[in-house]
Parts: C-alpha cells; structure tokens; sequence
C-alpha cells in the first residue's frame, strides 16, 4: 500500500493511516462498501495526498454506482500517480458497471445511446490500465467484459429488432464522468474507429484469452467468456448457433470446475443458453442446481418451467402454475419495496401508498411487519394472506405429505 506520491505522515499518523487502509479495503472486498468509504475517508483526513486511499474509495462508490463522487475519487488518484494502472481499470470498471445501472432506465434513444459512450470511455481507460499493468489478469478480464456489453449493445438491435433499439451510431450526450489527463472523455458512437464497432466480439475474446492465459484458474474470467461466446452464437445460422453454444457450454462449465469456493452464480445462465440450444434436459437440470443454491433464483425457476413444457412432461402444467404464483408473489413484494423506498426519499407519502391489500403475500405481511418506514399503519387491518398463492412450493409439500 505504499504510494511513492506522497509525503509521509508523523510515525503516529501513519500507523493509524495504515490501519485505515487496511480496515477499509477489507471493509471493501467483503461488501461493506459504506464503512470501507468511510475508512477511506478518515484516511485521507491524515494524508490528503494519498492516492492509494483516493482510488480505492473511488471503487468502493462505484461499487454502489455513487457515480460523480466515483468519478471524482478516481480523478483525484490519477492527478497524484498518472501511471496508476489499477486506478484506471477500476475506473474502466465503473463506467462499465454504472452503465448496466442505468441500463434499467434508458427510456429515450439518448440515454440507450449513452450505454455506447459510457463503454467507449471504459475500453479506453482499459486500453491505458492494460499498457501500464500488463501482468494483471483482472484488467484483461474486465476488459473482455465491457467488449461483451458493448458487442451486446450491437447485437440486441439486429435480434430483437421489435424493440427499436437504438444502434449507438449518432452522437450521445456527455456525462459520462471526467478524463483523467491525457485520456478521451465520453466520445460519441460515431466517433470510435469502426474496427473497434466492428471487432468488439473478437476483441472482448482475444481479452479474455489473455486473463487466462495470466491466470489459468481465473474461473469468473471463463464464465463470462461463455457469455460472449453465446451472444456470438446468436447470430449465426442455427447449425453453427448450436456448435458455438455448444463452446459456451464447454467454458462456462470448465469455470464451474474452477469455483471450487462455489462463489460463481452462473446456473441461470447456463439454464438459458441450454434452453436456447434446446437441450431442455440440462436447462431443466442447471435450473433445479440453481434453486437449490438459491431459493430466489426466479430466473432458474422460470427455465425450469419451459425445459418442462418442452419436454412434454405430464408436470409441467402444474410447474408452469405454481412458477406463475412465485413470480406473481415476487413482484408484489418488489412493488411493496419500491413504495417503502419512495416513501423514505421523499418521493411518496404514506396517505399516497394505497392499495396495500392487494398485494398481501407472507413476505410482504413481513415487511410491514418489521419495517418502521410502515409503523404509522400498522394499526390499519389488512387481510391475511393466502399461503397457497404466498408459498406455493411449502403448499404442494404439505398436500403431498
């Protein structure tokens, strides 16, 4: 955690700046992205010249798309040390991860076209972290991951030309955060070299090859390679669609064998792609993987749904039903959530949530329960929930006992 940019504090003050370091970064690779900030912060408190404690604040925002003051952290890092190449694919990282953020909201042509500058900034960051830091097996990795989003954004227009996606041609709007010197900031679609429009595919697999090349045990590497590889697949005619799945197939499971911690979350995804090379046996069998793993897994849950229907199997018009009533379930439960939300920013009011028992299923009933965004109507009397349609899965069990 040295930083040869900086002037050292008094002996005293820099055991406790160590200290904080330390604290905040493991703070910040278990998850605990609030109290890593603020570690960082009192760090930086003691040493305002320190970059180490800059960039890794930067990504512990970015981490909870707390986008400008991201931006900002990063920028401050790179001012400090301009050859700071874990600072610029971290940075690469967070455009690439604020995107998928914003994603969720792209309602107009502009905010889709957005989705293209925000990615040609982070292959450019990763262009500069890669020549700086060429052993690190993470920057090709990641790289490799923002040239499947961005072959993604030019895939979903040909496939699903219904949805008049935008193509990302014709100039995006700014804001896509500050360049650190000598960098391009966000550059419109049109502005790229049409080689990198055109290449990103082979591009985002020559990125990938060399991560594991780097690191041959680098399981989230060949898991997302897999997901490249699909996409690629989806544009071919369906002879050669089913020999690449088939590839994409081979690398997600190769990453599998590698999670020997069990930390890759990939059966939805394996779920799907086997459903769409129609292998429904193996999208049935990776999707009940999934569930086991994960309960909430909705996506597992659904697949399994369609690889049984396929299969003709006398079931699967009851799993159909009972998948019907989970998702149903889910998304009340997500609305509920989404009003206590608005109602804790501001945007809502409590007299303004109406409609509360219409949406009663046993986890909601707890969310009102335990919630104390909902303590002034608790004392309204709200009907009970059917446990059949809140659980139907512990239902069939006690039917079937």
């Amino acid at each position: 955690m040295t930083d040869n940019h900086r002037t050292r504090p008094t002996q005293g003050a820099n055991a406790r700046l160590q200290k904080l370091a330390q604290d905040g970064e493991v703070r910040r690779l278990n998850g605990e992205y609030t109290k890593a900030i603020e570690c960082f912060t009192q760090a930086l408190a003691i040493h305002g010249g320190y970059a180490w404690a800059y960039a890794h604040r930067g990504a512990a925002r970015a981490a909870i798309d707390d986008w400008d003051q991201s931006c900002e952290d990063f920028g401050k890092a790179l001012d400090l040390r301009h050859d700071y190449g874990w600072a610029y694919a971290h940075w690469a990282d967070a455009h690439r991860s604020h995107a998928i953020y914003r994603l969720g909201t792209a309602d107009t042509l502009a905010e889709w076209r957005e989705q293209h500058a925000l990615i040609d900034s982070a292959l450019a960051y990763f262009d500069e972290a890669a020549r700086l830091s060429p052993g690190s097996a993470w920057t090709f990795a990641h790289q490799g991951a923002a040239y499947t989003y961005k072959y993604w954004l030019e895939v979903m227009p040909r496939l699903l030309p219904m949805l008049a996606l935008d193509d990302g041609r014709a100039p995006s709007p700014a804001g896509a955060g500050a360049a650190p010197r000598g960098l391009p900031g966000p550059r419109p679609a049109s502005a790229v070299p049409a080689a990198r429009r055109v290449d990103a595919a082979a591009l985002g697999l020559e990125s990938f090859e060399t991560a594991c090349r780097l690191n041959p045990r680098y399981a989230w590497a060949f898991a997302f390679k897999a997901c490249l590889l699909a996409l690629i697949a989806r544009e071919l005619p369906e002879d050669e669609m089913l020999r690449k799945l088939d590839e994409a197939r081979a690398c997600l499971l190769n990453g599998l064998m590698l999670d020997v911690n069990r930390r890759l979350l990939v059966d939805a995804p394996v779920a799907k792609l086997m459903s769409c090379a129609g292998n429904f046996p193996l999208s049935v069998a990776t999707g009940i993987s999934g569930i086991e793993k994960n309960p909430g897994d909705l996506v597992s849950r659904y697949f399994i749904a369609v690889g049984l229907k396929h299969m003709n199997d006398p079931h699967a018009n009851t799993v159909i039903e009972q998948t019907r009533k989970i998702l149903i379930s889910a998304r009340r439960d997500i609305d509920l959530m989404l009003d206590g939300l608005a109602v804790l920013d501001g945007t809502k009011s409590l007299d303004s949530v109406t409609n509360l028992h219409e949406r009663m299923t046993v986890e909601s009933i707890a969310l009102l329960a335990f919630d104390p965004t909902w303590r002034d109507i608790r004392a309204s009397r709200l009907p009970q929930a059917d446990p059949r349609e809140a659980n139907p899965a512990t239902t069939e069990s006690q039917e079937n006992s």
